[in-house]
């Protein structure tokens, strides 16, 4: 790839982007920046080399962007609500994208954007291509796992994999053997507030790749803000997928986890 040419990078909300922006520009490679509109941070404007802030629905003229700096690769990285998309309304081409589409749901959209992307000349890369560093490691533990634990554990492990084979969602909130919360449109941190209302203290919670994740555009991630969620649930454990999980701020989040007696493993 033509360094000088740089490496693009869809930024949405959450330190993500920071992540990748990073990882980029210490392969010597130009950061050449769209910024989604009510979700990036301003901040990274001043890090990237080149810098745009666009409403998430005008498509044509993010890929234009890239275009005009011969940008040829992207990846996308942060949290992308679906309000962001009707801030700013819809350009031609996301459209006439949203209007072929038979079903609307999040994999359908997204699919449908880097394919829109592809079509102009613009390979999407894996999230993962640029932030590896970040996936949880096989064996990571924090804490001793009860025997009761390891069943919810187990349990939401395959009852998660089920919700994402469905896309409905990718975690599950477990408690001695009974499901309390399934992921759906409102994310994990509310869905653990739900089952941590449902099932009191002690609950185990457990997210997972889709069975066909996309790595382009959907990498199940926990962070901070994961913790914090089960911290005000009185949650116990967090059980993440290994190798197919990114952990933001890792150093951060297991010390959060230990000051707050949570248990961590990847399973």
């Amino acid at each position: 790839m033509n360094r000088q040419a740089g490496v693009g990078l869809v930024a949405g909300r959450g330190r993500l982007p920071f992540d990748a922006l990073q990882e980029i520009k210490s392969r010597g490679y130009r950061a050449v920046v769209v910024g989604l509109a009510g979700e990036v941070d301003p901040e990274i404007a001043q890090k990237a080399d080149d810098f745009q802030l666009l409403p998430a629905g005008k498509l044509g003229s993010i890929i234009e962007t890239f275009h005009r700096q011969a940008v040829k690769e992207v990846v996308f990285a942060g949290k992308v609500g679906k309000e962001a998309l009707f801030q700013g309304g819809f350009d031609p081409l996301c459209q006439a994208l949203l209007a072929s589409l038979p079903q609307k749901n999040d994999d359908a959209v997204l699919l449908a954007i880097v394919e829109a992307f592809e079509k102009q000349g613009i390979h999407v890369a894996k999230q993962t291509d640029y932030l590896r560093h970040l996936l949880a490691p096989a064996g990571m533990r924090l804490g001793e796992i009860s025997a009761v634990e390891n069943g919810d554990l187990q349990l939401g492990f395959r009852m998660a994999k089920v919700s994402g084979e469905l896309d409905i969602g990718q975690s599950v909130i477990v408690k001695n053997g009974v499901v309390l919360a399934v992921e759906a449109i409102e994310g994990t941190d509310q869905a653990i507030l739900r089952g941590g209302t449902l099932g009191g203290p002690g609950a185990v919670v457990v997210k997972v790749s889709k069975p066909k994740q996309d790595e382009r555009f959907d990498v199940p991630t926990v962070g901070l803000s994961t913790l914090q969620s089960m911290i005000t649930a009185r949650a116990g454990v967090l059980g993440i997928e290994a190798a197919k999980t990114l952990i933001v701020a890792k150093e951060e989040f297991l010390d959060l986890a230990a000051r707050h007696g949570l248990k961590i493993v990847a399973l």
